[in-house]
């Protein structure tokens, strides 16, 4: 699993409006830091699309068909998510909160199976941007986030939260980074309610364990269901 260096926003002499709103934003740089190896080689397998950037989505952009999703006007969630659902790869695990340690390293779960959602930003469903990253496995040994590369615009997440609500997702993008960036916005605590997945990918270097990028899937929300 890639591991996620965080370094909170300076905000010193901030006027208290600004701060408000800065509080918890994060330059989230993406890094190797595990004491195993992770993450499926995806670059024989599945080669980039053609197309704008670094996107695996290809062509014109996909009209997906939103599902009928009735959401009241309820205030934003706070619940803590207990269990990310992935239809179509058949994922159905638990989600354990973390944090990071003393190095502002992104802690990884206790069980590797499991999902770890990063608890110093926004809960999924609410404003801003849910981190949730993954183990991608050994190659030829997935892990929970081993097919990540195989969603499509308009899958469905579905992150379950532990009140039992269940907030869903549509996914919108799928790219590639070098190990050490960042995609902007990534676990900022304002605007439009939103779900980022991470995982490790790319050419996998078998004397080191290592993986040379990362895998982010963006989604939006689409609601209460």
């Amino acid at each position: 699993m890639a591991r996620i260096w965080l370094r909170l926003v300076n905000r010193g002499h901030l006027s208290a409006k600004l701060a408000g709103e800065v509080a918890l934003v994060v330059a989230l740089a993406i890094t190797l830091a595990f004491t195993w190896s992770d993450g499926v080689s995806t670059a024989s397998d599945t080669p980039f699309m053609q197309g704008s950037g670094n996107s695996l989505f290809s062509g014109d952009p996909f009209l997906v068909a939103r599902p009928n999703v009735v959401t009241p006007d309820l205030p934003p969630p706070t619940a803590p998510p207990s269990q990310l659902l992935i239809p179509s790869l058949d994922v159905h695990r638990a989600v354990e909160a973390v944090g990071t340690n003393r190095a502002g390293v992104m802690n990884l779960p206790a069980n590797a199976w499991n999902a770890g959602w990063y608890s110093g930003g926004p809960v999924p469903g609410a404003p801003g941007d849910a981190v949730i990253e993954g183990h991608a496995g050994y190659p030829g040994q997935p892990m929970i986030f081993g097919r990540l590369v195989t969603l499509r615009p308009g899958d469905r997440i579905v992150v379950v939260l532990s009140d039992g609500s269940r907030q869903l997702f549509l996914v919108d993008s799928m790219t590639r980074i070098p190990v050490g960036t960042a995609p902007a916005g990534l676990a900022e605590p304002y605007g439009p309610p939103r779900l980022t997945l991470i995982t490790c990918t790319g050419h996998f270097d078998k004397n080191n364990y290592s993986y040379s990028s990362r895998l982010v899937v963006e989604a939006s929300y689409a609601g209460v269901i």
